[in-house]
Parts: structure tokens; sequence; C-alpha cells
């Protein structure tokens, strides 16, 4: 059994915005997604015979999950763990991702992706693409779209049909060349808008000229999408992924290493996992005006430390990545020793570069990058 058969495919653009991204990648011919492809299936390969459907049936629903455990399943596979799938564990019917062993070790591990968006907001998205991509048949052979304005008034999915046929007939009183001339003596504002409301929608839009020799061409009309701006960043999602996931399963008899894939726009790197992991960073000083003693602390509101002391101590490590399928080359991890766990864990087993706490110090060892554990070369997606 393979996660994507070997067939001749043509489809040569990119996906739309809401479709699904296993049936995107099973029909893609470009160069890109077959490299990926071929590293999927390598991967597919090596997970148990047994396990490959139901694996296969998850990729096809819920890719991003289905990825990062297979991800994770090689990722350690190559640092020389044996792993059982859904092993049993005691006073609970649940069962975890893996059970991973090595030099006579065992520990429990689960994988858990963080979006950072709620479900609402994970539908309103859908929502938001799918207009996108219906926006996008429409036929504009001079002007490509810049969307100024988008509002979904209730919860329901407008309908397009009509907000398409207005646009398209909106497009017929507007010269290319005419325009041109007005964005450049007046700047791209003069560029004429179609605004379309309804009970459910408002869209407006403004005209942006394609240049002679792209006009009557095939392609999508919307150039420019609405930019989402943000406050914060993903520390809140990764520390509510972890919650999740960290008492799940009650007392377990071994070592428990949790493992968070950020993959939310908003994810900062290093930032927002030392925030999420060791506390808040702040400024501190005294009421001694003499000296204040201004300094940088963490504060107790953690994955490690609580306002009454050390927390989720049955869980002996952390694994923090921001992995997807195309920038495995340059995906960052961070990997945290609990230095309060009630069942310790020797990190020596590991190849990868990780953290621990030594006093009040964050110390780091260094290892192996996931490019280096996984073989993925720098510039894998345009290997000939």
């Amino acid at each position: 059994m393979k996660l994507f058969e070997y067939k001749n495919r043509s489809h040569e653009k990119p996906a739309t915005h809401n479709e699904n991204t296993y049936d995107y990648y099973d029909r893609s011919a470009r160069k890109d997604v077959s490299k990926v492809r071929d590293v999927l299936n390598i991967w597919f390969e090596n997970y148990p015979d047994k396990e490959k459907l139901e694996l296969r049936g998850r990729f096809k629903k819920t890719f991003s999950s289905a990825f990062y455990e297979l991800f994770i399943f090689n990722l350690f596979k190559n640092q020389g763990f044996d792993i059982l799938i859904h092993p049993k564990v005691p006073n609970s019917s649940k069962r975890p991702d893996f059970l991973l062993s090595k030099n006579g070790v065992e520990f429990y591990l689960e994988a858990k992706v963080a979006t950072g968006e709620s479900e609402e907001q994970e539908s309103y998205k859908n929502r938001i693409n799918q207009i996108y991509d219906s926006l996008n048949t429409i036929k504009s052979p001079n002007f490509f779209f810049r969307i100024e304005e988008l509002v979904l008034k209730t919860k329901l999915q407008p309908s397009t049909k009509q907000i398409r046929n207005t646009i398209e007939c909106e497009l017929t009183n507007f010269d290319a060349d005419e325009v041109t001339r007005l964005i450049k003596t007046y700047e791209l504002d003069s560029s004429p808008r179609i605004s379309v409301e309804d009970n459910n929608l408002k869209l407006v839009i403004s005209l942006i000229p394609k240049d002679p020799e792209y006009r009557n061409l095939d392609g999508r009309p919307v150039g420019v999408y609405l930019h989402d701006a943000y406050m914060g960043g993903e520390e809140e999602s990764i520390k509510t992924s972890f919650k999740k996931k960290a008492r799940r399963y009650g007392k377990l008899d071994k070592p428990y290493v949790v493992c968070i894939n950020s993959v939310g726009k908003k994810f900062s790197g290093d930032f927002d996992v030392m925030n999420a992991v060791w506390g808040t960073e702040a400024l501190s000083w005294t009421d001694d005006p003499n000296n204040d003693d201004e300094k940088l602390v963490r504060l107790r509101d953690g994955l490690i430390m609580g306002e009454n002391g050390p927390i989720y101590q049955n869980v002996s490590g952390i694994l923090i990545t921001s992995v997807m399928e195309f920038n495995l080359a340059v995906s960052p991890h961070w990997l945290i020793k609990h230095p309060f766990a009630h069942k310790d864990l020797d990190f020596e087993l590991f190849e990868m570069t990780y953290q621990y706490r030594d006093k009040n110090n964050i110390e780091t060892v260094d290892g192996k990058s996931i490019s280096e554990i996984l073989n993925i070369k720098s510039n894998w997606l345009n290997e000939k």
C-alpha cells in the first residue's frame, strides 16, 4: 500500500483556497509537489503495515494531523527508536500515539497540531476561502482584482452566483487603458471599485489593469487578498494544545513526551516557545530609589512552573515544532526536558538539540536539526 499511487499527472495549477490538501497533492504534476509526494511515500513505507490503511484514511480527511504523526514516527525512527503504535496504558481506555523504546528505556509520546484557530475561526476562514475560490472563476480578461473589503454578515455561506454575475457585468464598463492612465496620473487609489452587497455579504473590489501582453489569458483574477492583522503570538495556542494532551492519560507508568506542532500564522519562533514553556518574559524592579535592580524575569505562567510551583510533572519532555510538508529543510524544533518531572527521561537518547534547566539558567545541548535527522537536503524541492 502506498500513500500516493504512482500515476501520470497533468495538473500544473496551484491549489484552490479550500481544496483538500491530499486531493491536490494526488493530482498535481508540479515538480515541488512531486518531491513532497516522494518523501511522504518513503515515510509511509516505514510505517507498520497493519496501521497504514487507517493512517491513509486520515490523510484524506485531516491532512495536517496525519502528516504530523507520520513525521514524528520517522523523526524518531531515524534516531534509532523502536516504535509501537497506539499502545495500551494502565488505568485508561485511551491510547497515546506511540510507545518508543531505545537502549532499554521506554516512554510514551503524543502528537498534537496547534493551528492557533478555534473551530469557529476555522469555519469563518473556510467560508472566506470558498468566496475567494468562487471569485477566481470570474472571467476577467483585462483586470486583476484587489479585495478592499469583505464582510460576512451572518454565519451562512453566501451564495456567490449573483455576485459573480454582477462583477462580470460591471467589468464591461471599464477600459483597461483608461484605468491605466488614471492610475499613472492619480496613483492606485484612483482605480475604479465594484461594490456588491446583500443580506449575507458585503464585497468591495478595486480593479488593477493587466499589462497588454497578459490580457485575454487564463488565470486567477484575484491578485491581492485581504491582509490579516495580529496582536501577540502563538504561545496561548501552544499552551492550550499541550494541556489537552498533558493529563489525558492520568498517572502513567513510564515517562511521557508531548509534541506540539505550531502552524498558526502568528507563530514567531523562539519568542513564543520560550514564553509558552518557561513563562512570559517580563521586566522586574524594586521600589528602592537607590537600587531599582531592573532585570528581565519569567512569570510563573508557563508549562513548567505555575504560581504555586512546578506543574505538569507527569510530562517528562516537550517537543515543539513548526513543520509542514514543504519546509522540512528549514523546520525548527525545541526539545525541552521538564526539570521537575516525576519520571525522569534520559535526553541523551535523542540525537536532537535540546534544552534543560540548570539551577536558574536554561542550557542548550547541541544536536542535529530535523533536516539532518531526516536526511533532507536544503535544495530538495528543486533537485532534478
